[in-house]
């Protein structure tokens, strides 16, 4: 039923939390805040970063733009290579690249440092195309996903599931019309999460393979 296959990054491919509260933290501290705590910054992964802090941190908007300065200079030197891909995943990407399918990156991090930390943890050439955020931070999730699909040449919708681990991913698969397979092994969604009655949802992986059983591909 599915031949294109779009997938979040933080927390679906990879464990990349370890770099992202260490970043946060970082900033925080920066701005001579106290370190926020592992289960608060979970809220942290997912939103657009702008928004990351207000959730997760509590900052006020006329510190927002000085934290995203500080945390993404910082992330680029350190915080991005704290990180591992998912045990498991290597295998979904390989057995779905043999089958012929259209694999696309569709994350909420920075373009340009997705592709960075994608190349850097050898995923890269699994991935026909990688979108992300843009500079000024406007894309929205279902942006991204639309325009995934237009670098993938990707006309029929239909044929098209997105797979990811937050409320973003969800919303922004439903906004853009597409369906959507949730995994439960990352930051967003509980262990266990009963999407049933969302609209779209296709089911909930528990584990990397588990993506590839849900889609019989194994």
């Amino acid at each position: 039923m599915y031949s294109t296959f779009l997938f979040d990054l933080d927390g679906t491919l990879m464990n990349t939390s370890p770099g992202i509260f260490y970043t946060a933290n970082y900033t925080m501290n920066e701005l001579g805040f106290p370190s926020v705590p592992d289960q608060q910054l979970r809220k942290f992964v997912g939103p657009p970063l702008k928004e990351c802090f207000k959730v997760a941190c509590g900052l006020e908007d006329s510190l927002i733009d000085e934290a995203c300065v500080i945390y993404r200079k910082r992330y680029d030197e350190k915080g991005r290579f704290m990180a591992n891909v998912y045990d498991g995943i290597i295998d979904v990407l390989r057995i779905m690249k043999a089958d012929g399918m259209k694999i696309a990156v569709a994350t909420l991090k920075y373009e340009r440092l997705a592709t960075e930390v994608l190349e850097y943890f050898g995923l890269a050439p699994y991935f026909d195309v990688v979108v992300g955020a843009d500079t000024g931070g406007q894309r929205t999730k279902a942006q991204i996903i639309d325009l995934s699909l237009e670098r993938l040449g990707v006309a029929d919708k239909s044929c098209a599931l997105m797979i990811g681990d937050t409320l973003h991913d969800l919303k922004g698969a439903q906004e853009a019309g597409v369906d959507m397979l949730a995994v439960d092994y990352g930051f967003g969604f509980p262990r266990g999460v009963d999407l049933s009655e969302e609209r779209g949802v296709v089911g909930v992986a528990d584990s990397p393979l588990a993506i590839l059983k849900l889609l019989k591909l194994a």
